[in-house]
């Protein structure tokens, strides 16, 4: 058996706390979270520091949160976002990551660099929004969900890993008959299941989290995500105290200390979907983006 060094012992526990540490802090703010918004309004109010325990028990934020039928209409809303924008771009993203990597496309490598290009510079949130008016797809769910549906950055760690994928495989699928379509689905996509749900996650957050894409493009109040909606019921929670407490009404302290308990409960309702999917693709993340990054 080897025998590990003094060094090599000191670097593992030196590792070890260093990894501990940075765990606590990553973790101990999602409790702190948690806890005060299962927590007493008052009771809340005269904590100080973290929360790591329900001050006494109470579901006052929720309640709030959940009489908002707009977080219901919210809800919908954003599932049919999420769910539209990962199909398609999981579906889009394959398909120009198949083409790019075929060594035999022409003009490959200029369209690479117009590609990478668009991550360093982009038109900006003013003609973007000309191009959706033009387009007519103001105050539509299109608006919201188009503009997301392939990122440079997926589409190059798809095509990496596609460029990996032994021609040979392609070469026997072809003297079957199979056409380039048939081949993408029946060969690629079984060997890149890691880095299919990789790109469908990376979809999922970032559309989940998104509010200021339809804050811009989305007038109709009826047609808001999720965190639209939410962020538009922290700022109507914290009006309704600030006047509160400016009327000098017998109410204004209760009001202000729901409030901070209801900020604690939107933060929970708006991340509470990601934390149950993330475990159940966790184990294709690493792989997925490992196996994507690797320089041809």
């Amino acid at each position: 058996m080897r025998t590990e060094s003094t060094s090599r012992k000191i670097f593992l526990a030196a590792n070890a706390v260093i990894l501990i540490l940075i765990s606590v802090v990553c973790v101990v703010p999602i409790i702190h979270v948690i806890m005060s918004s299962l927590s007493d309004p008052v009771a809340l109010s005269t904590s100080r520091g973290l929360v790591l325990w329900p001050k006494k028990f109470s579901l006052a934020g929720y309640r709030e949160v959940m009489k908002a039928s707009s977080v219901w209409k919210g809800y919908a809303h954003t599932l049919l976002y999420v769910s539209v924008q990962t199909v398609l771009g999981v579906f889009f993203t394959s398909l120009g990551a198949y083409v790019l990597s075929r060594k035999y496309l022409a003009f490959k490598n200029p369209a690479m660099f117009l590609i990478s290009f668009t991550m360093m510079f982009n038109g900006g949130l003013i003609p973007n929004y000309v191009l959706m008016s033009r387009l007519g797809l103001l105050d539509s769910i299109w608006s919201v969900i188009i503009p997301g549906c392939i990122t440079p950055m997926n589409l190059i760690i798809m095509r990496t890993f596609f460029s990996s994928i032994p021609d040979s495989l392609e070469e026997s699928a072809k003297l079957d008959g199979a056409g380039a379509f048939k081949i993408l689905v029946t060969v690629y996509y079984p060997l890149s299941k890691a880095s299919l749900a990789v790109i469908a996650l990376f979809l999922i957050v970032a559309q989940w989290n998104s509010y200021f894409i339809a804050m811009i493009y989305l007038q109709d109040r009826d047609l808001w995500p999720l965190q639209l909606v939410l962020k538009d019921l922290i700022a109507t929670a914290q009006g309704a105290a600030i006047l509160s407490s400016q009327s000098g009404g017998g109410s204004s302290g209760l009001t202000v200390m729901l409030t901070k308990v209801v900020n604690y409960a939107v933060i929970v309702v708006g991340t509470l979907p990601i934390f149950c999917i993330y475990p159940f693709v966790q184990k294709y993340f690493v792989a997925g983006v490992m196996i994507g990054s690797i320089k041809e």
